[in-house]
C-alpha cells in the first residue's frame, strides 16, 4: 500500500514537473488514436474508397490527392492547373481554370507559368501515369518547388464526382480545340488552341504528342 501511494504521489510530481496534464486528461473515444471498442461510434469514421486520394496530402514531396486539390478548389485557392492531356481528350472536360499544355510546351513556354515559382502547381494526365510525374519534378528542378502530380489523374477526379468545366472557344472559329485536322503535309493531328489573329484566326496543333504553332488556315487542309 505504502509502495502504490509513492508510485501515485511520484506520477502527480511528475505530471506537473513536465507540464503532463493535457496528456492524463480524459479523450473522446471518437478521437484519433483511441481505440475503446466499449465506447466508440462507427458512424464517426469517414468512408473510404478505392483511389480516394486522401493521401498524399499537401505536404508530399511529389504528389497530391484528389480530396486535398477539392477542398483547395471550395475553398477558394486552388492550384495552378496544368492539364497535358492530348486535346481531342480534353475537349471532353477539364479541371476548373486548368489550361491545356503538352508536356514539350510546358518545357518550351515556361512563360505561361506562375511567375511566383513558390505557388502550388497541380499536373495531371488521364490517369496519373501518363506522363504527368516526370513534367511535376522537371518543374521542380526548374524552381516551381510546389508542382505536384495530381494521384489518379482526370480518371479519379470524374469518377469521384468533382467539379469539371469545359475548356474556352471562340464561337466564330472554324476550327475548335479537340477538333481533327490535317495539315497540308500530310500529317493528321488536333487542334490544341485557338486564337484570334487580326481577321482571322490562329491554331497550334497536336501532332504525336508535340504542339505545332501558331498556324494559319494555309497550314490546313481543309
Amino acid at each position: 500500500m505504502i509502495r502504490d501511494r509513492f508510485k501515485k504521489a511520484a506520477r502527480r510530481a511528475a505530471i506537473k514537473i513536465f507540464n503532463m496534464e493535457f496528456d492524463t486528461e480524459e479523450r473522446d473515444p471518437n478521437a484519433r488514436g483511441v481505440a475503446d471498442p466499449n465506447n466508440f461510434d462507427p458512424t464517426v469514421i469517414p468512408k473510404l474508397v478505392d483511389g480516394d486520394g486522401d493521401t498524399p496530402g499537401p505536404n508530399h514531396r511529389y504528389d497530391i490527392g484528389r480530396t486535398w486539390v477539392s477542398a483547395q478548389l471550395v475553398g477558394g485557392v486552388p492550384p495552378f492547373f496544368i492539364d497535358i492531356r492530348p486535346p481531342d481528350v480534353a475537349a471532353a472536360g477539364i479541371l476548373p481554370g486548368a489550361i491545356l499544355m503538352s508536356g514539350d510546351a510546358v518545357k518550351q513556354r515556361t512563360n505561361r507559368l506562375p511567375a511566383d515559382r513558390a505557388e502550388r502547381v497541380t499536373i495531371y494526365d488521364q490517369t496519373g501515369e501518363l506522363g504527368s510525374a516526370e513534367i511535376a519534378a522537371w518543374l521542380r528542378e526548374q524552381g516551381w518547388t510546389m508542382a505536384r502530380r495530381l494521384q489518379g489523374g482526370y480518371a479519379e477526379w470524374l469518377e469521384q464526382g468533382e467539379t469539371i468545366s469545359q475548356l474556352d472557344a471562340l464561337p466564330n472559329a472554324p476550327r475548335q480545340i479537340g477538333q481533327p485536322v490535317k495539315l497540308t503535309d500530310g500529317r493528321n493531328g488536333h487542334i490544341h488552341s485557338v486564337e484570334a489573329s487580326g481577321s482571322g484566326f490562329s491554331y497550334s496543333v497536336w501532332v504525336a504528342g508535340t504542339v505545332e504553332g501558331p498556324l494559319g488556315d494555309d497550314a490546313l487542309a481543309d
